[in-house]
């Protein structure tokens, strides 16, 4: 056994046994993990929308909606449409903003989670208001009202907490 001679591969080894014993004993992250619902009726809204950030990108703009869901149906919910719009004041529905490698958010049944929606808006869909849809429940996104694109600087995102106005 000339290979365990080496100091690389003893190195190696207790890296490998460090992180193994890292990964078994820390405890999982709190945030984005779901919850199991109680049996006791609640008084928190199923929607709820903490936050979201608006990016220019030139002539259009990214907008990230961060939303806790309570999914109270026994089947696990995958956040597209139709079950999941988001709408202009004129009811067009925009649309989500997606990358091939990525998978829509899930919620496990009976269970409430944050979750993360990105869509994709013209320079029209900021004329007036937005809603999030989703399974009938809406919150409001941004209030009725033009917002100038052309006033963002591009590349710079913008943040606001409630609906924007």
């Amino acid at each position: 056994m000339s290979f365990l001679k080496r100091f690389e591969v003893w190195l190696l080894i207790l890296l490998s046994l460090g992180l193994t014993f890292w990964v078994f004993t820390t405890d999982e992250a709190a945030e984005g993990n779901p919850e199991p619902l109680a049996t006791e009726v609640t008084a928190e809204p199923g929607l709820k929308i903490h936050r979201c950030t608006l990016e220019r990108d030139y002539g259009n703009a990214r907008l990230d909606i961060e939303l806790r869901y309570r999914n109270t149906s026994p089947r696990p919910f995958s956040f597209q449409p139709p079950d999941v719009r988001l709408l202009t004041a004129e009811g067009k529905e925009v649309p989500l903003f997606t990358l091939a490698t990525e998978k829509p958010p899930q919620i496990p049944a009976q269970t409430a989670q944050d979750v993360r929606l990105r869509y994709w808006l013209e320079k029209a869909h900021l004329q007036g208001g937005l809603t999030l849809e989703v399974r009938g429940e809406k919150a409001e996104v941004k209030k009725p009202g033009p917002l100038d694109l052309e006033k963002l600087e591009n590349g710079k995102p913008k943040t606001w907490v409630g609906a924007l106005e």
